[in-house]
């Protein structure tokens, strides 16, 4: 019976939709308001993310707000010249998380890496603005010193604004495109569990990945397990046939509660695909094949998958990736690609 009721809802669905989009806007409006979902469910999901997003200030829990101010202010700190007085609107908030993240007690997860940078760039900050007579910037520097003594932190490649390193010279343009031209996607694996330091080592990869004001505005789930993986494998499309034999799963899960304005909706995509090349690139250097699965808005599939894993109202499944070692009796296709010339155009605009 529910079949048969979904069968036709996804029926009236198809037909009032050929009749929007011959129509114009206001048609459009209509059908998206009455008829589909979809946008419907992004927007309760956006919504609910920038109500999570705004619950956390002030409370030693904004870690996302942390995050983007520190990124700010290091980018002012690389501005030439650098000026002596900035970041007047969000520095008070700056130095207020960083206090409530780090008073004693806080159970708030920060790692040690990102502490050491935080503290690093207030430091370098509060000393490139030591010209400024600006009250404000005065009294946050003296709250900024007065908090619970840490080890003193010196501003390096590691912790702040640094000169750019010279690429590595032991990877040539040439490995780099062996790697992209070889790796394909593979749907046969062999029965060998893949060790969990070798997807760590790639996912270390997938993290160094650029991010919007380095928010990192996403999180890797990993089933390794036969049966999670066969319960994850089930819910996507485009998985029949192959799914029974899979040994490794990653879900790619998107955190719209990291963004305080619908603006920002579309982040969570970008951030998280720009890592995932990272993580699959990772993989294959260390003889793990992978292959993307494809994540389409389906409003059974999205619920189906967010009651399995438990996710939250504002977190949204991103993709899927499939890995394991391959069996080199199974085939993968070829997917030729598109010629340089027909995706890449060079211009100049008009004076």
């Amino acid at each position: 019976m529910s079949n048969l009721y979904n069968r036709g809802v996804s029926k009236a669905q198809r037909v009032f939709g050929r009749w929007a989009l011959k129509g114009g806007p206001v048609r459009r409006r209509v059908y998206y308001r009455f008829v589909s979902e979809a946008f419907g469910r992004e927007e309760a999901a956006v919504d609910a993310g920038i109500t999570a997003y705004k619950a956390t200030l002030g409370t030693g829990r904004e870690l996302f707000t942390l995050r983007r101010n520190t990124h700010m202010l290091e980018k002012g700190l690389t501005m030439r010249p650098r000026r002596d007085e900035f970041a007047l609107n969000y520095i008070g908030a700056t130095v207020g998380a960083f206090a409530k993240v780090h008073q004693p007690g806080s159970t708030t997860p920060i790692g040690v890496d990102e502490s050491v940078w935080m503290r690093a760039v207030l430091t370098e900050y509060f000393e490139a603005t030591a010209g400024s007579s600006n009250p404000k910037i005065e009294r946050l520097r003296a709250t900024f010193r007065g908090l619970p003594a840490a080890e003193p932190v010196q501003v390096s490649i590691a912790t702040g604004p640094h000169h750019p390193a010279p690429p590595l010279p032991t990877i040539s343009i040439d490995d780099l495109q062996t790697l992209a031209t070889n790796r394909r996607s593979v749907r046969w694996f062999n029965e060998q569990p893949v060790e969990r330091a070798i997807v760590d080592r790639a996912i270390a990869v997938a993290a160094e990945s650029p991010t919007a004001c380095n928010r990192q505005p996403y999180r890797y789930e990993i089933f390794d397990d036969p049966e999670s993986v066969g319960k994850v494998a089930s819910i996507p499309m485009g998985t029949a046939g192959y799914a029974q034999q899979l040994t490794g799963m990653v879900v790619i899960i998107g955190d719209l509660s990291a963004f305080f304005d619908e603006r920002d909706r579309h982040l969570i995509y970008i951030d998280s695909c720009l890592s995932a090349m990272g993580l699959i690139y990772g993989l294959e250097t260390q003889g793990v094949g992978s292959c993307c699965i494809n994540w389409p808005d389906m409003p059974d599939r999205d619920k189906a998958m967010a009651e399995l894993l438990g996710l939250k109202s504002y977190e949204r499944v991103v993709m899927l990736v499939a890995y394991g070692y391959t069996d080199p009796t199974g085939l993968v296709p070829y997917s030729a690609k598109r010629d340089l010339d027909a995706i890449r155009t060079f211009r100049s605009l008009p004076a």
